[in-house]
């Protein structure tokens, strides 16, 4: 048109698109996100953000998500982070790799699994804000609105070539090793959450690695972090905290006891409870006998032992014996009498009865321990 002017190439390359301006709201490394002296934090307010990060093995998934985590200052969680949470708190040699001899087999039990993870995971993001790798994140948070679910792909030769050039392996090694683990890492998620991972609908961003360098899928992820304004929106009350915190430790306490009863274990324990108690005292550090004595407490007329008692722990550094009983209170009656009768016979021994109540409160303290 007369009047008007084209801009020269140059303007063009000078002039900021819309992309490159959003780019530059982006704060530098350790500004994104919560701040380290914890800036994100308001009075009666607490964060809660989450970044879920599914990825295919050799496709720099793990470095992506940890770049991304620095950058925006939330915690890493992976997959080894939280087995050592379940093997360090809680005693159980469970897999979330896809290992075939540490993940439950059988349907009740992987939901319980399930439940387990998802627990501890949820727990987790009441302290603070994550970016979780792998572990189901995209299943357990999937309905959170607080979140950014990202899933890292690319194709198989890319894949083999990046293991070739990082461990050194022959392309033929790398693609075996890209098979086994793509196989173990369905089997988890098909025993566990009963679906797979690679379903586009599931997720907010899916960026191939193909021809995306690490740098660019975290300023990618960085993008969608602020678009969903995820610092602003992932602040909930602190009384939402705290009730959300209750339910998890309920949670954390049923699954826990439910796995203990399909461990296969080898302590003679009578009942479920005494398996848990176990590993609550291991957890502390304290040790303990299961029923090392038995005292009698009444005599037939032939002298003959009518009656004894053998309480489930014996705590040598403490000299004490715990009892447990995790029936209803009305239905104690007869430990009661036993506990009495043998304060009554043996003044010396130190004993004390555990209720439903005094056990419930020890294993919400035990689930509420930091990792």
């Amino acid at each position: 048109m007369p009047g008007s002017a084209t801009p020269s190439p140059r303007s063009w390359r000078t002039c900021p698109t819309a992309t490159e301006s959003a780019w530059n709201t982006i704060p530098p490394a350790g500004r994104c996100g919560r701040h380290p002296q914890g800036s994100r934090r308001q009075p009666g307010r607490s964060a809660l953000a989450i970044v879920t990060v599914s990825h295919q093995h050799g496709s720099h998934g793990e470095a992506i998500a940890a770049e991304a985590a620095s950058r925006l200052g939330f915690s890493l969680v992976t997959p080894e982070k939280v087995e050592d949470v379940i093997r360090q708190r809680y005693r159980l040699h469970l897999s979330l790799s896809g290992d075939i001899d540490r993940v439950p087999r059988e349907n009740h039990a992987s939901k319980i699994f399930a439940n387990l993870i998802s627990a501890l995971l949820t727990d987790m993001a009441l302290l603070e804000d994550l970016v979780v790798v792998e572990c189901g994140g995209q299943f357990i948070f999937r309905a959170f609105p607080n979140s950014v679910h990202v899933r890292i792909i690319a194709p198989r030769d890319v894949r083999a070539h990046n293991l070739m050039a990082e461990r050194g392996l022959t392309f033929e090694a790398a693609l075996a090793e890209l098979e086994e683990e793509d196989r173990r890492h369905q089997r988890f998620l098909r025993s566990t959450f009963r679906r797979p991972s690679d379903t586009p609908e599931r997720y907010d961003l899916i960026l191939n690695t193909r021809s995306l360098e690490t740098a660019h899928s975290v300023e990618l992820i960085l993008q969608a972090v602020m678009l969903k304004k995820l610092p602003d929106y992932g602040l909930v009350s602190n009384e939402t905290v705290q009730r959300a915190k209750l339910r998890n430790q309920i949670r954390l306490v049923r699954a826990l006891s439910r796995l203990a009863l399909r461990q296969r274990e080898t302590e003679p324990f009578a009942h479920p409870s005494e398996r848990v108690f176990a590993r609550l005292l291991d957890f502390y550090g304290i040790r303990w006998q299961y029923e090392p004595r038995t005292f009698p407490l009444e005599y037939d007329a032939e002298g003959k032992v009518a009656e004894a008692f053998a309480p489930d722990f014996y705590l040598p550094d403490s000299d004490l014996y715990v009892e447990l009983t995790t029936m209803k209170q009305s239905l104690v009656t007869k430990k009661n009498r036993k506990v009495k009768r043998l304060k009554e016979l043996y003044p010396d021994i130190k004993i004390r009865l555990l209720y439903q109540k005094d056990f419930e409160d020890l294993i919400f303290k035990y689930t509420a321990t930091p990792s």
